[in-house]
């Protein structure tokens, strides 16, 4: 993969690193608000692997509510080690963003073609939003590898330097 030299063609890799993890705790904070003030009646969980009355006892116990909240404050301490990381030029502290990033990517596209396959098959009228989602999703995907690209090369910059030596010059090409 060629390294990103500049974010959104106008800020340095750092830059966009720092705005990436800042968007990662705001959103983070703005879902598990969502979840907890949404009404359960608008908000589904279904697990697809149990009965569907044991999806509704774990929703009435708040259990998945829970689980989110917790996924979600990990990953506001991760975002915030990528601020630390990116301020203090340390890439092993970079790390587990990077993994969490691609995982979730993976995550987030079995989820849009799952959510969309699903309503594709409830019918036609349910056939616009799928297409919604299908499409909005897909963009959103690409936006989130875009600046987990961006990360990422601030990483391979970080590792690179911490391996020559922060004040040496970097090696002459051939």
């Amino acid at each position: 993969m060629k390294r990103l030299q500049k974010c959104c063609c106008c800020a340095s890799t750092r830059t966009g690193s720092l705005i990436t993890a800042s968007l990662g705790i705001i959103l983070s904070i703005v879902t598990i608000i969502t979840i907890w003030v949404a009404d359960k009646h608008y908000v589904s969980y279904r697990t697809f692997i149990f009965a569907e009355d044991f999806d509704k006892k774990l929703s009435e116990m708040d259990l998945p509510r829970i689980f989110l909240t917790v996924n979600l404050c990990f990953t506001i301490l991760i975002c915030g080690l990528l601020i630390i990381a990116v301020l203090k030029r340390r890439s092993w502290l970079m790390l587990p963003w990077v993994v969490l990033g691609i995982v979730l990517a993976v995550g987030l596209l079995i989820s849009v073609l799952h959510t969309s396959i699903t309503y594709y098959l409830d019918g036609q009228q349910h056939a616009l939003l799928a297409t919604l989602i299908l499409i909005g999703g897909l963009i959103y995907l690409c936006i989130y590898l875009y600046l987990w690209a961006v990360v990422f090369s601030q990483y391979l910059d970080i590792r690179d330097e911490e391996e020559r030596g922060r004040y040496r010059k970097a090696p002459y090409k051939r």
